[in-house]
């Protein structure tokens, strides 16, 4: 019977020992496959302390697209993503180049294109009307109709690099601007603002631009048709919105848009005239050539074809600037303002654009 029991006992430590060998059959690691992942088990992954983490990867291409927080800086201006500017055309100082800010850089956009506006000639409303605009300065009225023959004038303002070419050429002479030098907001010598507007001048040193370039300053009368269109319109954009840093370099907060200075020409595509005129109110105040005269709406001189203005100031020395400039607020974003500047004043929110007959 003990032999019996022995023997059972012996069979069954046999058939158990077989059964295990099956379960921890050893697979060869030849035959497995990096690629399977389905074999691996939590057991078989090491553990990862928070040291061992892996970080999510913030690492993008280059997008092209625009960012809604980017900026472009210009000479003391900040533009924003899709803001504009203009630039002279390379190689061609009678055109311009429109960039675009993208992506916090400065792209050149389409082709360039001319500088200066066809005006046709005709009749047009000129100065304030008090029923239309409210209150008038006593020098901008009466409203009257002028006539005049059909011209040129530029559509930006004259910047910095075309000036610095004129006194290269040595025709504008130095005894009639400041540089930088002599203010940090003149721009004339200040690399990073050649495409701001040449202030800082005196009516004689644009003027002598002007004639450099085979032209002349605008009369009042063609300033304000190019500047204000025919239909005797309060803006240049129109009766509406006001003045402001949407359509202008302004004073806002503080002056030039909070840059305190200019911007580049053209920046403003919101304010340009229906002629095309790019910054005719702000940025600065735009030099033309007639003598200022507080009463001359009043004389018959002043609706007669083609009005060249007073014979003489009704104070000595002072010419006619028109339009605002980015020291002053809206009520100079009018298109019918005017005021006095003296002619040897270089004053840092003076300017100009030059006009030229048609043959």
């Amino acid at each position: 019977m003990k032999k019996l029991f022995w023997f059972f006992m012996i069979f069954m430590v046999f058939a158990v020992s077989c059964l295990v060998e099956e379960d921890n059959e050893i697979v060869d690691e030849s035959d497995k496959d990096i690629n399977d992942t389905e074999h691996i088990t939590d057991e078989d992954q090491p553990v990862k302390t928070d040291d061992d983490k892996e970080e999510p990867d913030n690492t993008t291409e280059p997008d092209d697209d625009p960012l809604p927080d980017t900026f472009c800086f210009s000479g003391g201006a900040i533009l924003y993503e899709g803001e504009q500017q203009y630039i002279v055309c390379p190689g061609f100082p009678e055109k311009m180049q429109k960039q675009l800010c993208r992506n916090g850089r400065w792209r050149d956009e389409a082709a360039c294109v001319d500088n200066f506006a066809v005006i046709p000639g005709g009749k047009f409303l000129m100065g304030c009307d008090p029923e239309k605009e409210g209150t008038c300065e006593e020098d901008n009225v009466p409203s009257h109709e002028v006539e005049v023959s059909p011209f040129h004038i530029d559509k930006f303002l004259v910047t910095v690099e075309r000036f610095e070419d004129c006194i290269d050429d040595g025709a504008c002479e130095g005894s009639h601007f400041r540089t930088t030098d002599d203010s940090y907001r003149c721009n004339i010598g200040n690399n990073e603002r050649k495409n701001h507007p040449a202030n800082c001048v005196t009516w004689l040193g644009a003027q002598q631009f002007c004639n450099w370039i085979g032209g002349r300053l605008p009369t009042e009368a063609e300033w304000e048709k190019a500047a204000r269109g025919t239909d005797g319109s309060i803006y240049p954009w129109g009766d509406s919105p006001p003045g402001s840093c949407d359509n202008a370099v302004v004073e806002s907060t503080s002056a030039g848009c909070g840059s305190g200075g200019t911007f580049p020409v053209g920046s403003k595509p919101e304010g340009k005239s229906p002629n095309g005129l790019y910054d005719s109110t702000g940025n600065v105040a735009e030099y033309v050539n007639d003598w200022y005269h507080d009463k001359f709406y009043s004389t018959p001189e002043a609706s007669e074809k083609d009005t060249k203005g007073p014979d003489s100031p009704s104070v000595e020395g002072y010419r006619v600037c028109r339009g605002g400039s980015f020291l002053y607020g809206e009520r100079r974003t009018r298109a019918a303002y005017r005021s006095g500047c003296k002619e040897d004043d270089p004053s840092i929110d003076y300017g100009f654009r030059c006009a030229k007959d048609i043959k």
